[in-house]
């Protein structure tokens, strides 16, 4: 639990699923996605999604970036070491300003990343959003609720094949990795090495190759 206080830890395990306010009419929009491979329809099609759940569940816009480039990364020893998948920031205005912004190229091969992948890193992304838009939580941290959350958020689009496994990240690890928050005036730069589970997932769906 290393650098998240206590109550948004444990706020954010003890909530394994997303409030409401109207049943959010995006499934076709989620099903839509796994079949788009281009940056600027996934772009597009993805802000309609996003839009669909921020309307959804009353939180403020959440604006998508989909970067028709190569994943940054970084190499050791000539080998890939870390690569950013996407990540998710937050600007402290009133109201908050966030922003996702995804890859769609792999980092080596360059290479259109996977549907499946695509839709889950957004998926996460989003509920990093919830937490700090809805929940008000100083901190969104990776717990086997926030995780848990995930599922339910892709149960809820019927695409719930896409989301991780519910598991309890140890120690450090619970403070993510993929989160960055910037001065109330601007969006601040930068980006973040991809959460493990999303590095666990491609390599058993995908392997290594075209990554």
């Amino acid at each position: 639990m290393t650098g998240v206080p206590g109550s948004a830890y444990q706020r954010s395990k003890g909530l394994e699923t997303v409030s409401w306010k109207q049943f959010p009419l995006g499934r076709g929009l989620a099903l839509s996605l796994l079949e788009e491979q281009e940056a600027a329809r996934r772009q597009v099609t993805g802000q309609a999604l996003l839009d669909a759940l921020d309307e959804a569940a009353g939180l403020p816009a959440c604006k998508l970036v989909v970067a028709d480039r190569p994943q940054r990364h970084r190499t050791r020893d000539g080998r890939l070491a870390l690569k950013t998948y996407g990540y998710y920031r937050i600007a402290w205005e009133a109201p908050p300003r966030g922003s996702i912004r995804i890859y769609n190229l792999t980092a080596i091969r360059q290479q259109v990343l996977a549907p499946k992948v695509f839709l889950e890193t957004l998926l996460h992304e989003w509920v990093h959003h919830y937490d700090f838009t809805g929940l008000q939580l100083d901190r969104s941290p990776h717990t086997s609720g926030f995780y848990g959350r995930i599922r339910d958020l892709a149960e809820t689009l019927g695409v719930g094949y896409v989301t991780p496994p519910r598991r309890e990240m140890p120690g450090a690890a619970q403070v993510p990795d993929d989160v960055l928050s910037a001065a109330p005036d601007r969006l601040g730069p930068g980006g973040a090495a991809p959460p493990q589970w999303i590095r666990d997932q491609v390599m058993g769906l995908f392997g290594r190759g075209g990554h």
